[in-house]
């Protein structure tokens, strides 16, 4: 059954007597159809039971009081859609597109690989107490210790790129080793080590030299989990009342939906 104008009247009319006198008006109605059109998409019967569920709900909406210089336009509450949340992770997979030994520290080691995935994973482990930098494409993008140090953890380096870049095909992963205490000269034991720039990072490297140590880096895909902003869905809208009386049916929300990301590839 296709609901008109008329029809509505009479049902808010029914429901002006049913409620005390508050009522709804007919453009409310509208706008809350237009709203629910653009969150879901829906059309034929599902917009006639969305309509009938929103005078239903319309009844008896949350209020909110505002201060004047925050007094909305009605217009623009009628046309604004819903708000968007940017969400963007990334994950490492099992694929490994290369996995060598590490047997020279003090000097960088090229790793070429070919990639499949719009990101990567890059690993380094060490056998001896060591500080690991990595390259990508002949940009130092992660250093730090490696190895079991003074506080007997075994660090691994762990690092995925998320430059947002597209990392499928020809890449170069450059890997150097140098034995912690090169990098930690100035500070106490156990203190933090600040991190090298460029610089810093071949100075060390050029002053260590050659040395036999024992290593292991391990390149793995990445992908991108979400990159579009997720709309929010709100459990029912509400009516934002102005210092001077006025009501706007708006469509704030108290708390965003999450919606899990798919992954992408």
């Amino acid at each position: 059954m296709t609901m008109t104008d008329d029809d509505l009247r009479d049902l808010l009319a029914g429901d002006a007597s049913t409620a005390g006198g508050a009522g709804v008006t007919l453009a409310d109605v509208d706008r809350r159809v237009r709203r629910i059109r653009r969150r879901r998409g829906a059309a034929g019967a599902v917009l006639a039971a969305s309509l009938a569920a929103a005078v239903m709900a319309a009844t008896s909406p949350r209020t909110v009081t505002i201060s004047p210089a925050d007094d909305p336009d009605p217009a623009a509450a009628a046309t604004s859609g819903p708000a968007l949340t940017p969400g963007v992770s990334y994950f490492a997979g099992q694929r490994v597109f290369l996995e060598k030994e590490i047997e020279t520290g003090g000097r960088v080691l090229r790793f070429p690989y070919t990639g499949i995935s719009t990101s990567v994973n890059v690993q380094v482990d060490c056998r001896e107490p060591s500080y690991a930098f990595v390259w990508l494409n002949g940009r130092l993008e992660t250093q730090g210790v490696c190895g079991v140090q003074r506080d007997q953890v075994d660090h691994l380096i762990s690092w995925i790129d998320e430059s947002g870049g597209d990392l499928r095909g020809d890449n170069e992963v450059d890997v150097a080793l140098v034995p912690v205490q090169r990098v930690a000269v100035d500070g106490e034991p156990g203190a933090p080590i600040l991190a090298l720039g460029e610089q810093g990072a071949e100075r060390v490297i050029a002053e260590t030299g050659e040395y036999r140590t024992g290593g292991r880096v391990t390149i793995r895909e990445a992908w991108l989990l979400a990159v579009a902003p997720t709309p929010i869905n709100c459990d029912r809208d509400i009516v934002i009342r102005g210092p001077n009386g006025r009501e706007v049916l708006s469509s704030a929300c108290d708390q965003p939906s999450e919606k899990p990301p798919s992954p992408q590839g």
